[in-house]
């Protein structure tokens, strides 16, 4: 007979044996440090292992259960923002995010008409310019009347632009809603841009002097950032605040029935609407007067900016009743 040959005394894998001489088939351990008697050998208790993909005790099964602990939570997390994100926002108070955007139209048209002869969102203005354009007037400026149509063509594709895609993903969702106040920053960003780094005369245009196509440029964006204003009107259902024209409202507000009640939203409503428009071109005025004429759109750019993220965390709408029953 052949001796066995003693185990290390500092504790190692038994070499291997002939075939069939372990019948369970399983790793044995030499743990010296626990064992009084170092030949007797030592079943490695799996339990002691953390879970982990890899096998011990020589078996073959593989244990996920550490990488599926964080597989959920990523789900989870994934899953919680997907339905921020999807979620239809609370339209109360919404009234008040309108009437800063007829702030920002304010403040872009008196700059848009100061600087170059034609209006970014009041489209009737335009319209009449345009129309005026066919027979030649007026001589000066030059070109007014396709500034003017620039501007109107580029407002009614932004309306069809941004009113499709709201009703593609969802006119009241948050993401819907931050997308579009999202875009709007971006183009105000450019048109100051622009202006800031001199691409677009920074200067009020000169009657005499010919027209500069360049304008057409930041016309065109805030003409179409416009757009995505009065969609915002709509898709919120608060029609008494268009944010971008005075003509109706006006009207609306004089010939409410209930114009003297001590209690009538709408004509709140209406009458900030055009205070805040009004304020907001007198505001550009002054801006253009005392400082550079492209700090309007720094201003209006940051109001839309802190519109986008206070749409990150709007409340979102509450389940309604038939819901809940349901």
């Amino acid at each position: 007979m052949h001796n066995q040959p003693p185990p290390p005394s500092s504790g190692g894998i038994q070499p291997p044996e002939a075939p069939g001489a372990n019948s369970n088939n399983q790793l044995i351990y030499w743990d010296a440090s626990i064992a009084r008697n170092p030949s007797v050998p030592h079943f490695n208790d799996e339990s002691r292992d953390p879970a982990g993909i890899w096998s011990v005790g020589g078996s073959t099964t593989v244990s996920l259960s550490g990488h599926q602990v964080a597989l959920d939570d990523d789900t989870g997390f994934r899953s919680t923002l997907t339905r921020h994100f999807y979620a239809d926002i609370d339209t109360t108070h919404t009234d008040i995010i309108l009437i800063i955007c007829a702030f920002v139209s304010g403040l872009v048209d008196g700059l848009a008409f100061n600087a170059w002869g034609s209006f970014a969102s009041m489209q009737t203005g335009n319209a009449v310019f345009l129309a005026l354009g066919v027979s030649g007037q007026p001589s000066r400026p030059e070109y007014r009347w396709a500034k003017s149509l620039i501007s109107l063509a580029t407002y009614m594709l932004s309306c069809i632009t941004f009113i499709r895609v709201s009703r593609a993903l969802g006119p009241r969702r948050r993401l819907t809603m931050v997308l579009s106040f999202g875009v709007q920053t971006a183009l105000l960003f450019t048109a100051a841009m622009l202006i800031q780094c001199s691409v677009v005369s920074p200067e009020p245009e000169d009657l005499s002097a010919p027209m500069e196509w360049m304008q057409a440029l930041p016309i065109a964006l805030l003409a179409f950032q416009a757009g995505g204003q009065i969609c915002a009107s709509r898709t919120l259902g608060i029609e008494e605040i268009p944010t971008v024209v005075l003509t109706t409202l006006i009207c609306d507000l004089l010939v409410d029935p209930q114009l003297l009640a001590k209690i009538n939203y709408k004509r709140n409503r209406r009458a900030a609407a055009f205070l805040a428009l009004f304020v907001g071109a007198m505001t550009a005025g002054g801006l253009t007067k005392i400082t550079e004429m492209v700090a309007s759109l720094w201003f209006a750019m940051g109001l839309k900016l802190g519109i986008t993220i206070a749409w990150l965390v709007w409340k979102p709408a509450g389940r309604r009743k038939k819901d809940i029953e349901g």
